[in-house]
């Protein structure tokens, strides 16, 4: 019972108001939630416009090839310069124009070109050059051998009907063999908000021994046990809320998937919470200034995102970095997420759920002994 008190007035104290609930409730759901809009955006047809200036047959082909793609969603420029303002404006992803004369151009043999307008070099207009670049190229082969029968005049406009039916096409089977790219970067970034409980439990632990709260409770008749119970409970308790909060809410509102069950992804993130209650438990028997809590973020949270690889993979860093990733338990949780992601089991991951364990194990273990006022301070 005196453990459920604590862990009351705990949870009170870390989001019982409103710039507590805001910076660990609401702005982890908020920050997911704009990633992953970010991401499905991304996923959207690219917006672009042309004007088709060509009489012949190329040009119908070309915007043809382009619609077939599924990539782009096309429309008719009125003028140029409108065309280039919207490009401008990023009303527009890319934009480009057919000149005039395009395909008697390619009939007779002379280098002929599109016209590609773009605000700055993005995978938008970039698949749309190499898109626009090959069905040229096809044409153009076409044309060499219609030529060479003498029959190009004729049999053009039937070949490139023929090619638009597209009658082999490639099919496209998703085997789950790849986790999602968004994954690895929502995790990462749900993560360190997690990391964030470290320096609010920090802040709590050192008030508390600074206003000698601390010392008045391990000198009143609770045992030590509970007493370390009670702000374990707290912290996992607020931890767990706010997981649960932004995987509902960027699963179920926002239709996310993640790529694997939301109870195999609790359970991960559960994991890593314990971890994270360790490090704050440790950390704060360290501390004895309240000034130097700032300090905290720049010498534990930001530094182990970095190196556990929740702002980029762990795989692009130099081999050192690499070997020291794995004493920070960011990268056991990223790497389990990321192999549930790929469709493995739970036995899978074993290893990386007993890694972030033993990381719990030892360090709240750490910050019960070092927690206690006597050990800790003087007088």
């Amino acid at each position: 019972m005196n453990s459920l008190f604590i862990a009351l007035n705990l949870i009170k104290r870390t989001i019982g108001n409103r710039r507590g609930f805001l910076l660990f409730i609401i702005t982890p759901a908020l920050i997911m939630s704009l990633i992953i809009g970010f991401a499905a955006k991304q996923d959207e047809k690219a917006s672009v416009l042309y004007i088709n200036s060509d009489e012949g047959p190329v040009g119908r082909h070309i915007l043809r090839e382009l619609e077939y793609t599924g990539r782009y969603r096309l429309s008719v420029a009125a003028t140029p310069d409108a065309m280039r303002t919207a490009v401008i404006e990023h009303k527009a992803d890319a934009a480009f124009i057919i000149p005039a004369g395009f395909s008697e151009g390619l009939k007779e043999g002379r280098g002929m070109h599109v016209e590609l307008l773009e605000l700055s070099m993005s995978e938008a207009s970039f698949t749309l050059r190499m898109s626009v670049d090959q069905t040229i190229r096809q044409v153009s082969m076409a044309m060499r051998g219609l030529d060479a029968s003498g029959q190009a005049d004729d049999r053009l406009n039937l070949v490139l009907e023929q090619v638009e039916k597209h009658q082999v096409r490639a099919a496209r089977t998703d085997y789950g063999w790849y986790a999602s790219p968004v994954l690895g970067l929502a995790t990462g970034i749900l993560l360190m908000f997690l990391m964030g409980l470290v320096n609010s439990s920090v802040s709590i632990m050192v008030e508390d021994r600074k206003q000698k709260t601390m010392t008045r409770i391990f000198t009143a008749p609770v045992r030590a046990y509970e007493i370390m119970l009670g702000n374990f409970l707290g912290s996992f308790a607020v931890g767990t809320l706010q997981i649960v909060l932004v995987l509902t809410f960027t699963r179920y509102v926002m239709n996310f998937s993640y790529g694997l069950p939301f109870m195999q992804h609790l359970l991960v993130m559960e994991c890593f919470l314990l971890a994270v209650i360790g490090i704050g438990s440790a950390v704060a028997g360290l501390i004895r200034n309240s000034e130097n809590i700032g300090a905290v973020n720049s010498m534990v949270s930001a530094p182990t995102c970095m190196l556990g690889g929740c702002f980029w993979p762990v795989s692009i860093m130099p081999e050192f970095m690499q070997k020291l990733a794995n004493f920070v338990p960011q990268t056991w949780a990223i790497e389990a997420i990321r192999r549930l992601g790929l469709g493995q089991g739970l036995g899978d991951v074993a290893m990386h759920l007993s890694v972030l364990g033993l990381f719990a194990l030892v360090l709240l273990g750490i910050g019960s002994v070092v927690m206690k006022p006597g050990e800790t301070e003087a007088g």
